[in-house]
């Protein structure tokens, strides 16, 4: 069986249901986000997807689980690489209630979308090598998600990443990109 990996968004939270950043803060999932983990499990049901890893915050630890006992899949250690981008000052405030005005005052703050790749690409490679041979599913989170898919895109896209959205990973785009970026730091895979 060949290696595949897929990143998952956790399940819906009430800050999400009102469009509150959550970045690192740790909110656990609404009685949505758990059905959505439950469903999604179900739908996983004999898909042959040998384990399921998740983010170390407790939402999308708690997807993972729900994820597995529905798809008798396997769990196992958290990957803090892909835990949710840092908003800094802004976490817990609702975006659209947030200036841009405002968020340029605390542009500094928030981890950009290099430093993402930057812990998410080697983080994802590492997991395709240790689990080769093995299909495995990663919970994260809608920003870090975004970030890596619209860098393997080559361009920004406008739609977001749902909660229980599944994105599988073309390792081979995901190795080429990680060899540009060392090449050529700074310069690739970087979308503004």
């Amino acid at each position: 069986m060949d290696t595949a990996l897929a990143l998952v968004r956790h399940g819906q939270t009430d800050w999400n249901l009102v469009g509150r950043l959550q970045g690192r803060t740790d909110i656990e999932l609404n009685e949505t986000g758990r059905n959505q983990a439950r469903r999604l499990g179900r739908y996983l049901r004999g898909k042959e997807w040998d384990l399921i890893l998740a983010s170390p915050l407790g939402r999308a630890q708690e997807t993972a689980a729900l994820i597995a006992e529905q798809a008798g899949m396997s769990t196992g250690p958290a990957v803090p690489e892909l835990i949710e981008r840092g908003f800094g000052s802004l976490e817990g405030r609702i975006m659209s209630e947030v200036s841009d005005e405002e968020a340029a005052l605390v542009n500094h703050e928030l981890e950009t979308h290099p430093a993402i790749l930057d812990r998410a690409l080697p983080a994802l490679l590492e997991l395709a090598q240790q689990y080769a041979g093995q299909r495995v599913m990663i919970v994260s989170h809608g920003a870090t998600m975004r970030t890596v898919r619209d860098a393997l895109a080559g361009e920004r896209l406008q739609k977001s990443v749902e909660n229980g959205e599944i994105l599988e990973i073309d390792l081979q785009l995901l190795s080429e990109l990680h060899q540009q970026r060392q090449q050529a730091p700074g310069k690739v895979g970087q979308l503004n």
